[in-house]
């Protein structure tokens, strides 16, 4: 209980790695219309907000602590008209700037003049790439989710798996955040562990340059989520929409003819407003969006997990009479059992179904005192497709996940110029992979129901997959932030975090051979409960002139695995030692300036740091050897990955609707991990193998980035944008038994680079957005990429390839949502269509090494296509070579349609 109340108060005294400037700034000048001279002590408000200023000796003025969103700016001064600017839009960590000119007052009026704001095509604060993308924007685009958002934007490439990569990094480089608030799962370090509905988002902010001093462990970028608050009316929003993939390639994807217009179902919702019982400044704000969808992917019940076969020849005795004498005749027959225990009925087998839930409170405590109280929970279920189980598809694996993370922000203005934040929170996930829960479950079958040897290409006949993971991961995370607006020109920020887990991690295997084991038995279990921690500090000045702008920082990270490792590696179980503590410094910079009316230059500069991936250091816990195979430990003392970034873009304003943004980078990555494969002496004198993690590869990836976007304007209703991403992602070709041979000759061998798996060079999106009327609107975007690098493999050739030196085929896609708009009964309704993969194209992600494509394959025909196989086609439970290889998941999803309508009111 101690233990736990210190945890406590830690965690409101200090700041980890992961919290965000999750405010903006509005700034400007005042001055009189005829003569330019600065105007004193204007008052300038944001409407229904307690936030103001009053401007200076210069008529400057500035209002920090602005969350972001759209605002309604009224300037008001004695002697004056006043002005209200509408739609003036604000950012996080960066700064609006609105100026005024006022006219001088010649009667008494009450009436105020109105403006209507223009979002800036150039960011003259922009010290380093990043994308913003606002509620509106997000409704405007055919996406489902946040990561179709993120794929719309230049330098965002998606690898074969599905997993983001920003500017070539590793998908585990991407630090989530959710109001700034950290929603990691510490067991891959960065994975997210709890997502945001597109209908809970402000704001999406994405940093792709060299990120400010407050942001930390990760390498690639940061993706902050800002939610919205409730408002100060009821505002309700409820939308279903349904459909199902559609294709022509029914001699790839089983059952896509056979169509279900609610296959794939979403509802969702909002409701916001304010607590009008404890005052109108107190709102609330709640989401829910359930998803349930079949998939694409689908197999034929033929077996059951239970069925049994028989490939051993059958043996016949026969006996023969002849006089006196009698003959025994033993003969084999190639007669194939198989059982086919299954109904053939259609599965699906890769359905999936979520919910996500946000509850969502704010509090005025006192004008200068906000508190919000935050809850968000995601619950999935899913399956995944495997091919070898297509007609034994109640063989996989379930996967469950549960998450929530429940958050505090309080916020004190102390003055004008300064304000504090202190964030605490507390995550927590639970994820299940299992076919069934209890491992002693009685649907488990034994292992040695197949007896005799199937060939090599064909489909499991029975059985199902026998491993189990649990993990259990709690997060206490404490932020303490101060910021200031020392002067006009300096913004400083300076905070402390820490983060406290507890992870618990259960994995095994079920043994069930008879011969062995009379029931289903725990095998190779591997179990663990760890305690690491976080800390970190940073300090940052933001200085702001008119002809440049700087944004400089230094941040220290601290991180302690609190586990023991394995001294030797070359003696594996030998002596154990503490792991030491790591300490990081990391240096930030950024400067951007003017260089002509409308076009901005700038430069960045910083050194990242990330812990590897948590699961990667825990890893056989006990460091058990394994009597045969070749057991794989984890590491306890491995070092921080680190990236030392270079950044150069320029933004250019192209007339008055349209803006051009070019950036290089450069990216040097050190340390990561990779499996090395160690040989070595036990202490009880037997030898053996075994796999370990260390931080030795290498990355290298350099780019430029080029965006160009048409703004829609009364005249022109339409808008556009073109995002191009050129990179160049290798790291070095690991020798998983370099570090053993190198310890024993004293050398270290020749390092090459080559392609990383998830390296795409060229990659075009291209979006564009129309309303031909008020009601109608069209949106497309459309992807072009080059294909993933793979390993050519030439059969009956003494040619060894050298790895990922080709490509596989160009992706491309088109996504399309049209809508139309109508009102009934101050009810808003909207009739929508959203096409996914409008043509129908098939993307193939992976391929047949001998081939490149995903459609054939010769490798090894002759031997495994063999007479003995051949003769037994058309028996019941025989499928041929052929159809072994037609592999649909190594296709991206069909065409897929959905309808729905919504309603607001």
């Amino acid at each position: 209980m101690m233990r736990r109340i210190s945890i406590f108060f830690l965690i409101f005294l200090m700041q980890s790695l992961l919290y965000a400037g999750n405010t903006g700034k509005i700034l400007g000048r005042v001055v009189d219309k005829n003569s330019g001279e600065p105007l004193v002590g204007v008052n300038i408000v944001l409407v229904d907000q307690f936030l103001g200023a009053s401007t200076d000796a210069n008529g400057e003025y500035f209002i920090i602590n602005v969350k972001p969103g759209v605002y309604t700016l009224e300037c008001s001064y004695v002697g004056y008209q006043t002005i209200r600017v509408e739609n003036v839009a604000v950012q996080s960590d960066q700064s609006t700037r609105q100026d005024f000119e006022l006219f001088e007052q010649v009667m008494e009026s009450n009436e105020k003049i109105v403006v209507t704001a223009k979002k800036p095509l150039v960011r003259k604060d922009l010290t380093s790439s990043r994308k913003v993308t606002t509620t509106e924007e997000i409704k405007a685009l055919p996406v489902e989710t946040f990561s179709g958002i993120m794929l719309s934007q230049a330098g965002v490439t998606e690898g074969a798996n599905g997993a983001l990569h920003i500017r070539g990094g590793r998908s585990t480089e991407i630090a989530y955040l959710v109001d700034g608030v950290s929603v990691a799962n510490p067991f891959s370090t960065n994975g997210l562990a709890t997502s945001v509905s597109n209908n809970s988002i402000q704001e999406l902010t994405v940093v792709s340059g060299a990120f400010n001093a407050e942001y930390g462990n990760a390498m690639s970028g940061v993706v902050n989520f800002t939610t919205k608050d409730g408002g100060p009316v009821i505002k309700s929003f409820l939308s279903f929409y349904a459909g199902d993939y559609i294709s022509s390639h029914d001699n790839i994807f089983t059952n896509i003819k056979d169509i279900n217009p609610v296959a794939n179902r979403v509802a969702e919702g909002t409701l916001s407003g304010p607590l009008s019982f404890i005052g109108k400044n107190n709102t609330f704000f709640v989401s829910v969006r359930s998803n349930n969808s079949d998939g694409y992917l689908y197999g034929i019940r033929e077996h059951l997990p239970s069925d049994s076969a028989n490939f051993e020849p059958k043996k016949y005795v026969t006996t023969e009479k002849d006089e006196d004498k009698i003959t025994t005749i033993i003969t084999y027959k190639d007669e194939w059992y198989i059982e086919n225990g299954g109904d053939n009925k259609v599965i699906p087998m890769n359905p999936s179904k979520s919910l996500n839930l946000l509850g969502k409170l704010k509090f005025q405590l006192a004008p200068n005192m906000v508190l919000r109280l935050q809850n968000l929970y995601n619950f999935s279920r899913n399956k995944s497709y495997v091919h070898a189980y297509k007609y034994n598809p109640d063989g996989t694996y379930n996967y469950l996940s549960n998450s929530s993370n429940t958050s505090l922000q309080f916020t004190h203005t102390l003055s004008n110029s300064t304000f504090y934040e202190v964030k605490a929170a507390y995550n927590n996930r639970n994820y299940e992979q299992y076919v069934f829960k209890n491992y002693k479950d009685p649907r488990y079958v034994p292992t040695n129901l197949v007896r005799g040897t199937p060939p090599s290409t064909t489909f499991r006949f029975s059985g199902d997959q026998m491993g189990q993971v649990y993990e259990k991961s709690n997060t206490f995370i404490g932020k303490v932030d101060l910021t200031s607006q020392v002067n006009n020109n300096n913004l400083v920020k300076a905070g402390v975090e820490a983060r406290l887990y507890t992870l618990n991690r259960d994995n095994f295997t079920i043994g069930y051979d008879r011969n062995v084991y009379r029931t289903p038995t725990k095998v190779n279990e591997a179990k663990y409960i760890r305690h690491p921690q976080q800390i970190s500090v940073y300090l940052q000045d933001k200085l702001e002139y008119k002809d440049m702008i700087i944004n400089a920082g230094l941040r220290y990270d601290y991180f302690n695995s609190h586990a023991d490792y394995a001294v030797d590696e070359l003696q594996p179980d030998g002596k154990r030692a503490r792991a030491s503590a790591k300490n990081m410094f990391a240096p930030r910079l950024g400067i951007s300036f003017p260089i002509t009316a409308q076009g901005i230059i700038h430069l960045s500069y910083g050194h990242f740091y990330q812990m590897p991936s948590l699961r990667n250091l825990y890893l056989n816990p006990d460091f058990l050897l394994t009597v045969g195979g070749t057991p794989l430990f984890g590491n306890a003392n491995l070092n921080p990955e680190k990236t030392i970034s270079y950044e150069i873009g320029l933004q250019q304003q192209l007339g008055s609707s349209i803006a051009m943004d070019i950036t290089g980078f450069y990216k040097d990555i050190r340390d990561l991990l990779a499996w090395q494969t160690i040989t070595f002496d036990r202490l009880d004198g037997d030898r053996q193998n075994y796999r370990v993690r260390r931080n030795q590869d290498y990355g290298n990836i350099k780019g430029i980035t080029l965006s160009i976007e048409k703004r829609r304007t009364n005249s022109e209703k339409f808008s556009a944008k073109i995002d191009y991403t050129f990179q160049v992602a290798e790291g070095n070709d690991n020798n998983a038994a370099a570090f053993y041979y190198n310890a024993l000759s004293g050398q270290e061998n020749i390092k090459e680079r080559i392609p990383l798996d998830w390296d795409q060079t060229h990659n075009l999106y291209v979006s564009f957005a129309i309303n031909p009327i008020d009601a109608l609107s069209i949106s497309m975007i459309g992807k072009l990429s080059s294909g993933y690098p793979y390993t050519p493999y030439i059969p009956t050739s003494n040619y060894d390839s050298k790895p990922n030196s080709d490509r596989k085929p160009v992706q491309k896609t088109v996504d399309l949502q049209a809508g139309y708009r109508f009102a009934f009964s101050n009810v808003h309704y909207r009739f929508f269509v959203k096409v996914y993969n409008l043509f129908d194209a098939l993307n193939e992600r992976y391929v047949f090494n001998d081939t490149g494509r995903a459609s054939y394959t010769f490798a090894n025909r002759s031997a495994s296509e063999t007479e003995a196989f051949t003769k037994h086609y058309g028996e019941p439970g025989v499928h041929t070579y052929n159809e072994y290889n037609i592999r649909p998941d190594y296709y991206r999803s069909p065409r897929q349609v959905r309808v729905g309508l919504s309603l607001e009111f």
